[in-house]
């Protein structure tokens, strides 16, 4: 069995949605290999896996060690792994920091959060046979607080902006391209533009594909709110809960271990 290459994700577009999910942990990497044609190992793992309030304290080391930890429990899904903040500053910098990445996991390609002033860095990694997703639109990267994330592309203005940095992305060899918290009407419009395949995050439907945080899907933290783009298949939390209450108690009234945990 072989992983799915980016060949095989590009020829998906116009034919079949993409699905794509983050996975930080082994455990559920195995899982949900056999479903989602991509996995990526997110920098959103600094808020679901270490408390974090934003993205931005996420290290090198922190990518590695759970890109490893999922990209070899991958068979299937092709695999992406962000580039955390302040790693991909300049072109000597962000080759240097994802060869050390791709070569540590293993994973397939890396994720940067783009704008205009590192196009060049995509070029220069492209160039230098790195698989490149660019990420564009909101790019959480840049807030310290993430309750002042706002949509992007109201404005004519701001539409052909955003448009245009898309189109010099995939001139610059970006392999995919995700589209964050933007109007849906640019989205799609960057979509039917673009040869290559979109993946959306409070996007459009029709982008070529669809990404979410996989703590999100499952409800793990479902007491918490939400952005309007999160769509909850399940509450972890409500089983969580009622599973360690119940443990707790079988502890304290002797219920377990019983005569069949024991050796």
């Amino acid at each position: 069995m072989t992983k799915k290459t980016i060949k095989a994700i590009q020829q998906q577009k116009g034919q079949r949605k993409i699905t794509c999910l983050t996975a930080y942990t082994a455990s559920i990497a195995k899982i949900i290999d056999n479903y989602v044609d991509i996995i990526l190992i997110g920098d959103s793992l600094g808020s679901t896996i270490y408390g974090m309030k934003n993205t931005q304290k996420v290290t090198l080391e922190m990518m590695k060690a759970h890109g490893r930890a999922v990209s070899q429990c991958c068979k299937k899904a092709f695999t992406i792994i962000d580039m955390p903040f302040n790693t991909y500053n300049n072109n000597k910098e962000a080759l240097a920091n994802v060869k050390k990445i791709i070569n540590y996991t293993k994973c397939q390609s890396v994720k940067i959060e783009t704008d205009e002033s590192n196009i060049e860095i995509v070029n220069h990694l492209t160039k230098n046979k790195i698989k490149v997703v660019s990420h564009i639109g909101v790019t959480p990267q840049k807030y310290k607080n993430f309750n002042k994330i706002r949509t992007v592309g109201k404005m004519p203005n701001e539409k052909e902006k955003i448009l245009n940095l898309a189109l010099n992305l995939e001139k610059a060899g970006s392999c995919l391209i995700v589209l964050e918290c933007m109007k849906e009407s640019l989205a799609k419009n960057i979509s039917k533009k673009l040869k290559i395949p979109t993946i959306g995050i409070g996007a459009s439907k029709d982008c070529d594909g669809q990404v979410l945080v996989i703590d999100d899907i499952l409800g793990i933290s479902s007491s918490e709110t939400k952005p309007k783009f999160v769509k909850s298949y399940a509450n972890f939390e409500f089983i969580i809960n009622k599973s360690v209450k119940k443990y707790c108690l079988d502890v304290i009234n002797k219920k377990f271990p019983n005569k069949k945990n024991v050796y």
